[in-house]
């Protein structure tokens, strides 16, 4: 132990440790790149499963076909009980009509009587339990439901854009099904329409004829009603006007005729008089003049008259002819004298005639013009009996006409649609659609890998860069050490032997140049002279801790320093194998059984001292919290500028966490990729809540290709860049 007294060459004081300026931010879109390819093949795994299973899927569905029809819609809106207004087909629906007629196509009870014409019921595709049933049992009413409701499921009612016309299609695993069962859809509809109208019209005729019936009495009642009021008050009439108002009518005519008349014969016997009573003898009486008689007698009077004078100029007066012919022309003067008389007389009379007779037409239309007033009276109530008789029969009329229309359209009727065009026989398969299930089972593969990664990402983060362990973990970034170059894992070698002499058989490549910057990390991270204990520590086992120690304690070593390295973690005895064996070593110089110069072991390659955990056939409890440790840490305190625990994983054993306390500095270490993040999170806390002073986390087993792959942007992301550099160095 001579070594142990000697003073180690130190360096001159450097400045405290400062925190390396932040780095440079990162691409985001090589990170995500970096996250993509790091997850990969289960994502692609993933992926290829749900492509499978969807291929796989729609491989395995039976071929369903779609016939489509189109049903044209063309409401008429009639009402075949109004009255006035006659219908008017051919008006645009409005879009609620074609709205109710697609929900109609849709309704329950459409696809029942589908289903009922068709016996659909007995199709296994529509109903399973027609599997096991004879054909010619008749299923239950439930089970027709249910059937209806499956057919339902599989029709396509759909109204085309904003026009009149609706496409009916139905879906079955055989074509001719699917185009037969689409059809009877269109058919049976308008089947429906046209029988619901049918029994509007039958209701409407037998609403109607009770009512036509009723009316029709009510208006010969009415009319009864005003012919009994006019025979009790005698108000019946002809042409328009009542019997009375017609006789005094004609009574006023007479009347009025009877005094012209009576008028006229006064005036004629005034004339007579006034002509007697000038000595005229009535012989310019007009009556006399008119007279036949007085003018024969008259031309009689003239001639006997002439043949007188004749014979008065030939014979004396008492010639016997002219005596006779005196004698006639007397006699005819007389005769003319006496019928002027009758003629006067008869004027008379007439005239006497006329004046009574007028006298008895007034006295008769005074009578009359009484019995009228009367019968005005009555008109009275006449007027509201007739109002009510008119208004019976008007409305009997309106009925009966309305009834007539209503019976006539009982054959017009039609449906207020028509088949636009029937389904046609399907030739290829609606579903599955090859193309476009394979383009979505690409996308739901896609979309799956997509999800695994970032499933993956948040469950299970890894710690993979700088910015993850200063953001993740909050402490410094200690370094990167990479993964082991492949030679040092050939065949026939022990591998952490082999890894742990990198350093000093390629002290210039780029493994070893990753544990000088993790020294070089130590050296000015808190530094004090009286510093000198490391622990090393992770949160699990097997993350690179026994060769991160021992390749951290040879490159000091080679640098100039005083190192010891002890190996604390007593179960695995990691350390001991590699480098030492020894039958005593740190328990039992703890426990004051050996000295530390029988213990210790000297790395000749490269001046570390190591004290081994020898192995023991028991492990005494709470060792490394004995007085021991403390008079041993005093005593290599003197002799070495590093005092390195090699300490167990911190979550699983207590010896860490005693011993990490027990540290001036502790380097926690996480496997790259690998070490959950709340793990390492985990691990972390418990040092922190011991006082333990973690001064920065490392990376281990990093791969440097993936890790510059990745696009994390640390130093080993420029590792690639100095190989050159790493292998002059070796060369020279």
């Amino acid at each position: 132990m001579a070594s142990l007294t000697t003073t180690a060459t130190r360096l001159p004081d450097q400045p405290d440790f400062l925190p390396p300026a932040p780095h440079a931010e990162r691409s985001r879109a090589k990170e995500l790149l970096g996250i993509v390819l790091q997850r990969f093949w289960p994502a692609l795994l993933v992926g290829v499963i749900v492509f499978a299973g969807i291929v796989a899927a729609m491989l395995a569905i039976k071929p369903t076909y779609v016939a489509t029809g189109a049903v044209l819609i063309e409401p008429k809106r009639e009402n075949l009980a109004a009255s006035s207004e006659p219908p008017q087909p051919g008006l645009p629906p409005d879009t609620s009509a074609i709205d109710t007629q697609v929900e109609v196509l849709k309704s329950p009870a459409l696809a029942l009587a589908v289903t009922e014409r068709l016996r659909l019921y007995n199709d296994p595709e529509f109903n399973p339990a027609a599997r096991d049933r004879p054909p010619q049992v008749q299923p239950t009413q439930r089970e027709l439901v249910k059937v209806s409701s499956n057919v339902a499921r599989h029709t396509r009612i759909k109204r085309v854009g904003l026009t009149y016309v609706v496409d009916v299609g139905f879906a079955s695993h055989s074509a001719a099904e699917a185009m037969q069962i689409a059809n009877a859809y269109m058919n049976i509809y308008l089947e429906r329409q046209l029988d619901g109208k049918i029994a509007a019209v039958s209701r409407a005729s037998a609403s109607l004829g009770p009512q036509v019936e009723r009316l029709r009495a009510a208006a010969e009642e009415a009319e009864a009603n005003v012919q009994q009021y006019k025979i009790a008050h005698n108000l019946y009439s002809a042409e328009g006007a009542t019997m009375a108002e017609q006789e005094v009518s004609n009574l006023n005519q007479q009347v009025a005729q009877a005094r012209a008349q009576a008028a006229e014969q006064q005036a004629r016997l005034d004339a007579a008089q006034s002509q007697l009573s000038q000595g005229s003898r009535g012989a310019d009486v007009s009556a006399a003049v008119n007279s036949e008689t007085i003018r024969d007698l008259r031309k009689e009077e003239a001639e006997t008259s002439e043949k007188l004078a004749q014979l008065q100029a030939i014979f004396q007066p008492n010639y016997p002819e002219v005596q006779r012919t005196q004698a006639e022309l007397n006699a005819i003067r007389a005769q003319i004298q006496a019928q002027l008389n009758r003629i006067l007389s008869s004027v008379n009379a007439d005239a006497r005639a006329a004046s009574e007779r007028a006298s008895s037409l007034a006295a008769s239309r005074d009578t009359a013009q009484g019995a009228l007033v009367l019968n005005n009276r009555a008109q009275v109530g006449l007027v509201a009996l007739q109002q009510r008789a008119d208004a019976a029969k008007q409305i009997y009329e309106d009925y009966l006409s309305r009834a007539d229309t209503v019976a006539s359209e009982g054959s017009l009727q039609q449906p207020d649609a028509l088949v636009d065009s029937l389904a046609p026989l399907p030739l290829t398969p609606a579903s599955p659609n090859l193309m476009l299930g394979t383009a979505m089972a690409v996308l739901l593969g896609l979309m799956a890998g997509a999800a695994t990664i970032v499933a993956s990402e948040l469950w299970d983060r890894r710690l993979r860069s700088r910015t993850d362990v200063e953001t993740v973990l909050g402490v410094p970034f200690a370094g990167v050490i990479p993964h082991a170059p492949a030679k040092a894992l050939a065949v026939g070698e022990e591998p952490q032997h082999r890894i742990a002499s990198i350093p000093l058989e390629s002290p210039y490549s780029g493994f070893a140049e990753s544990f000088r910057n993790l020294g070089a990390f130590l050296s000015f991270v808190d530094r004090a002279p009286d510093k000198k204990v490391i622990g090393v520590t992770s949160a699990l086992p097997r993350e690179g801790k026994t060769v991160t120690t021992l390749c951290l304690a040879r490159t000091l070593a080679l640098s100039g320093a005083r190192v010891i390295l002890i190996d604390c973690d007593l179960r695995r005895r990691g350390l001991t194998r590699i480098t030492a064996h020894r039958d005593v070593g740190v328990v039992e110089v703890i426990e004051g059984k050996a000295t530390l110069d029988a213990a210790l072991v000297k790395d000749r390659a490269s001046g570390v001292w190591i004290l081994p955990a020898a192995p023991a056939a028991t492990l005494p409890h709470d060792l490394f919290s004995q007085p021991g440790v403390e008079r041993m840490l005093r005593v290599l305190s003197k002799h070495f500028d590093n005092i390195i625990f090699e300490l167990p994983p911190v979550l699983g054993l207590a010896d860490a966490r005693i011993l990490a306390a027990k540290a001036d500095r502790v380097l926690y270490l996480t496997q790259w990729n690998k070490t959950p993040a709340r793990t390492a999170q985990s691990g972390l806390d418990v040092l922190r809540d011991l006082g333990a002073n973690v001064v920065g986390a490392a990376l281990t087993k990093v791969n440097i290709k993936q890790q510059a792959r990745y696009g994390y942007c640390d130093s080993s992301d420029y590792f690639t860049y100095f190989r050159q550099y790493y292998l002059v160095a070796e060369r020279g």
